[in-house]
């Protein structure tokens, strides 16, 4: 499993060359794939029901991620792509809510901010690349799998290679598995965040990116 974290060395030190690619919706290439795009994401971007944006070359690496699972389960897309503005938003409203909590400093509050959001004025954010994705795995009744942790929660069990029940372990290791076998990257804070094409993945391959923000 390639990893990487989130820090403005790692992420200013990868070099970008912009492919070009454009935005595609997988809602027009998959009827497997489920797509339950977060409510903030969507609405600022205006998207219809089970329509879900990001750069051309991820459709089918997604649908052979999802070819690999076995027969019944399928991959729920919570978020890809999102505008700069809708990364803003929700960087603001988990700072405000890291802020309420007792003792913290404003700059304690920002800092712990930034290890689950990526600030927009400080680094380019994966997802406004449309290079990377939140995502989990549903059963044949569409119910998540056990993870451990829900997708978006902040807290110890989120760290992808956290100590887990057997089962919770299991199902996050199928994740894994697809997701690495075709071809993406893992932010090691959050299982569900995986990534192709943008500087998270290139320096967990030690490769140039080719997606920049869009």
């Amino acid at each position: 499993m390639r990893q990487y974290s989130i820090d403005y060395e790692i992420a200013h030190s990868v070099k970008t060359v912009e492919c070009g690619e454009s935005l595609v919706d997988l809602g027009m290439h998959s009827s497997e794939i489920v797509i339950e795009i977060e409510e903030t994401s969507r609405k600022m971007q205006r998207l219809r029901e089970g329509s879900c944006m990001m750069r051309k070359s991820i459709v089918p690496r997604l649908l052979k991620a999802e070819a690999l699972l076995p027969a019944g389960f399928h991959l729920k897309i919570i978020d890809s792509y999102r505008p700069l503005s809708a990364q803003r938003k929700i960087w603001k409203q988990l700072f405000r809510d890291i802020r309420k909590r007792p003792g913290i400093s404003e700059m304690e509050a920002e800092l712990e901010t930034d290890k689950w959001v990526a600030n927009p004025d400080k680094i380019i954010p994966q997802h406004c690349t449309g290079g990377a994705l939140d995502l989990t795995i549903v059963d044949r009744h569409l119910e998540e799998l056990d993870m451990g942790s829900p997708v978006n929660t902040a807290g110890r069990k989120s760290v992808t290679n956290a100590k887990l029940t057997q089962k919770e372990r299991a199902n996050r290791n199928l994740l894994i598995k697809v997701m690495s076998r075709a071809g993406f990257a893992n932010y090691k804070r959050e299982w569900w965040h995986w990534s192709y094409g943008e500087w998270g993945w290139a320096y967990a391959n030690r490769k140039n990116a080719i997606y920049g923000p869009i």
